[in-house]
């Protein structure tokens, strides 16, 4: 039997019990009132405000609110009145009350703590649990805390031996500094010395690549016993004529102009197919305005538009085996056949403009013209060496000889603009002509679009070489 039923079965004895042994000790007690006990007598109280005393010794004076109880000799129920025999029935009662209540709340404690009884086990069993993983928990953190020491101290000693490497490597790195620095100093002096020594070799070789005894020579009559003297005012004309190389020549026709306006300016002619209508219009117009006299020298050969420029020049000078070539003007038209008639008139207006004065100085009309290109070649190509150019008018002089007094050294012109270089497939010259190959491996030449809708090109190309945009 545990403990919780044996409280139950005593608290329910004490219940039945409670009545009889109340009955069993009933004494006679004698009321008097507090403070009139005597001496050695013990006061008991009763009803709470109302003490017995002993019935030995004098009664004392009584004091109000206070009564004792005090044992003696037993008292008849007989010679106490009605209001003690009730009052100590009501003792009695409370007493019976006491011992009930006193049972109930053994009974419920009973109760309590059977009902508590797996809540404490439980309590119990949880704390149990809690001191062991408080005892694990310190146990690992103190497993915890010595690695972490130990992690220290290896830390530390790791952060020691890299202090070292490193002020060791910093050491080198100070000695390979001060070994760089006096080989930069030594190979600064060594490239100083070899610089002086190439600077010093460059101007001897340049030295020898420039005539500095010569001048250019300015002549007002260049040409002197069948030799034509050439002097620095000339202008390069090469390749075909497009607005680019128009732009390039009447620039320095106004330059030179500027410079001078007493001395003749020369344009040479080493090779020159023809092009663009109105930029080599634009160009005999300059050479027409120019102050200075502009004379055309043509070294290889000069077709089409260039030829008209030559034939038209104020003076013009040629080899003997250079060629003149006229033609008439030639058309790339597309369209219906309104527009291609339209295109074709207005081509010939332009071939009017310029071949009747080319024309006029041969002293012919442009219908005899063409029609002598035709009777000299079935493709209307009208080509003569300069003898005949010049009896054809085409030309002024023949010349066997040219100084180009303006040659003063070979050294490579000075870049005046910085351009991307080409590549390889695709090389272009100061017209704008950009030299290409197609897909087979076939060179040929790129013509710039014309950006004047009214233009035309008027060049000599049998081969098909040039190709327009």
């Amino acid at each position: 039997m545990n403990l919780p039923s044996t409280f139950r079965l005593l608290a329910l004895a004490t219940l039945v019990t409670a009545p009889v042994l109340a009955q069993q000790t009933q004494r006679r007690v004698i009321v008097v009132p507090a403070g009139a006990a005597p001496a050695g007598a013990t006061a008991v109280p009763v009803n709470g405000g109302t003490t017995a005393a002993p019935a030995t010794g004098g009664l004392p004076t009584a004091q109000p609110g206070a009564t004792t109880v005090a044992p003696g000799p037993g008292i008849n129920r007989e010679e106490i009145s009605a209001e003690q025999k009730a009052a100590m029935k009501e003792a009695d009662r409370m007493r019976i009350e006491k011992a009930r209540i006193d049972a109930e709340v053994a009974l419920a404690e009973a109760k309590r703590t059977e009902e508590l009884a797996p809540l404490n086990a439980e309590t119990a069993k949880l704390s149990a649990e809690r001191a062991l993983r408080l005892a694990k928990a310190a146990a690992e953190a103190a497993a915890l805390e010595d690695e972490r020491a130990k992690l220290e101290r290896q830390a530390a000693l790791e952060a020691a031996r890299s202090t070292a490497r490193l002020s060791e490597r910093n050491n080198k790195i100070r000695e390979l500094e001060a070994e760089a620095k006096q080989l930069q100093l030594e190979s600064a002096n060594t490239i100083a010395r070899l610089s002086n020594e190439l600077s010093r070799f460059q101007k001897e070789e340049e030295a020898r690549k420039v005539a500095t005894k010569a001048k250019p020579k300015y002549l007002k009559e260049p040409l002197v016993d069948g030799t034509l003297v050439i002097s620095d005012r000339r202008i390069a004309f090469n390749g075909a004529v497009t607005e680019n190389l128009a732009d390039y020549v009447c620039q320095r026709i106004n330059f030179y102009n500027n410079q001078s306006s007493e001395f003749p300016i020369f344009i040479v002619v080493d090779n020159s197919p023809g092009g663009s209508v109105a930029a080599g219009y634009q160009i005999q117009k300059a050479m027409a305005a120019s102050k200075a006299p502009v004379y055309v020298v043509v070294k290889g050969f000069a077709a089409s538009m260039t030829a008209v420029i030559a034939t038209l020049a104020e003076r013009s000078y040629c080899y003997p085996n250079s060629i003149i070539l006229h033609h008439q003007v030639s058309n790339s038209a597309r369209g219906n056949m309104t527009v291609l008639k339209e295109q074709i008139e207005f081509t010939n207006r332009w071939f009017e403009r310029l071949g009747t004065p080319v024309a006029k100085k041969m002293g012919i009309t442009l219908p005899e013209f063409v029609k002598q290109m035709y009777a000299n070649d079935s493709n209307g190509d009208w080509q003569a060496f300069g003898e005949k150019a010049k009896e054809l008018k085409w030309i002024d002089n023949i010349v066997e000889r040219i100084e180009e007094t303006a040659v003063l050294d070979l050294l490579p012109p000075a870049p005046t603009v910085m351009t991307l270089p080409m590549p390889r497939t695709a090389q272009a010259d100061v017209s704008g002509v950009v030299q290409k190959a197609d897909d087979k491996g076939h060179t040929y030449f790129e013509l710039p679009a014309l950006s004047n809708p009214f233009d035309a090109w008027w060049i000599y190309d049998p081969r098909g070489q040039y190709r327009s945009r």
